[in-house]
């Protein structure tokens, strides 16, 4: 049931020959987008440019500008993809003289640049040198939405034909009013304020305490650097009668004797328990036939995924990205996972 990042290879060859009508961009997909922009930023909240490290998000697609995966050699291409929480998403921005900025992979520590002064030319990651065309400036178009310009071409960073699917090619072309060209900064860490206790150590066993300790500490830590959640504290109990692990509403989980179930997947799955899946009335009234229908959650799904994605739902579980099974885990999976839950909870499930 969980979903698997596919990894795609895209070099510098990615560059198109010719570019969509920009007077089509809103029309392109109008209605998926629309729907999925209102939502998404409901999660992500857009940030004002500044000196540090974000998600450059677009907001056509609600995808990330992204270096495909291990390849941070000179001359590779960028693409959009659904956010995965990896480096090879974040972006280091820092201010230079006359208003402009430079834009450096945390990941490969290289810079964002054009290739060319063309409509249509490649965006590409190469050794920073300072460069005109590693320049960059973020013409604020209101609300915290920048169109991005290339110091050197004047040409705007631009997502291709408006582009909801994972692997969209990002280039630049001349400056329009369309959609795929406004983008916005999103933190790559948020503050939440979820925290945990023990309800009682009494009897349970040194290596037990260690391993539940660990799986929450985790879980918490990955719950409050996906998003701002309230202060909150969950109540950790060990009961030998739990045949794996279990929680409710109130905060409360219990682990069970099983130590195959004392570790962050399961912690993180319990969790969302305690945010309303499965135990709510907004719960079961947004997944009435199986099918999760609230607006924040359908555009996090889509965004991640397809422009037709869904969230199943049964049993008081949801899938994917609801860590019900250890086959289920990866990064990607518990990064996507938190914002999901956060989605579910704008929506009133919690």
């Amino acid at each position: 049931m969980g979903a698997i990042l596919i990894a795609a290879i895209c070099t510098a060859s990615c560059k198109k020959v010719a570019e969509v009508n920009p007077n089509e961009t809103e029309t392109f997909n109008s209605a998926i987008t629309k729907r999925k922009i209102q939502a998404i930023q409901a999660i992500e909240i857009p940030q004002p440019l500044a000196n540090g490290t974000f998600y450059i998000m677009s907001k056509t697609s609600s995808k990330v500008i992204d270096v495909p995966g291990g390849q941070n050699e000179n001359n590779t291409s960028v693409w959009q993809w659904g956010g995965t929480g990896g480096t090879n998403q974040q972006w280091k921005l820092t201010a230079l003289t006359g208003g402009y900025y430079s834009i450096i992979g945390v990941e490969s520590n290289r810079a964002l640049t054009a290739a060319d002064n063309t409509d249509g030319g490649n965006i590409q990651i190469n050794d920073y040198t300072g460069a005109n065309n590693q320049q960059w400036q973020f013409v604020a178009l209101g609300s915290n939405y920048y169109r991005i310009v290339n110091r050197e071409s004047g040409k705007a960073l631009d997502l291709w034909g408006s582009s909801l699917e994972d692997g969209g090619d990002i280039n630049q072309y001349s400056s329009h009013d369309g959609e795929n060209q406004q983008w916005v900064l999103v933190k790559t860490k948020y503050n939440g304020q979820v925290g945990w206790t023990w309800t009682s150590t009494d009897g349970v066993p040194s290596d037990v305490i260690t391993r539940i300790t660990n799986a929450m500490n985790d879980a918490c830590a990955r719950y409050n650097a996906g998003a701002d959640w309230d202060a909150r504290t969950l109540y950790v109990s060990y009961n030998t009668g739990v045949p794996t692990a279990e929680a409710n509403v109130d905060g409360h989980i219990s682990f069970g004797e099983n130590p195959s179930y004392q570790n962050v997947r399961t912690a993180m799955h319990e969790m969302g328990h305690c945010y309303g899946v499965g135990q709510t009335g907004g719960w079961y009234d947004l997944t009435n036939g199986g099918t999760y229908s609230g607006a924040n959650g359908i555009a996090s799904i889509r965004a991640f995924e397809t422009p037709t994605s869904n969230i199943s739902a049964g049993g008081g579980h949801f899938w994917p990205y609801g860590l019900n099974y250890d086959s289920e885990w990866s990064e990607t999976d518990a990064f996507r996972h938190v914002k999901i839950l956060r989605a579910m909870d704008l929506d009133g499930v919690y």
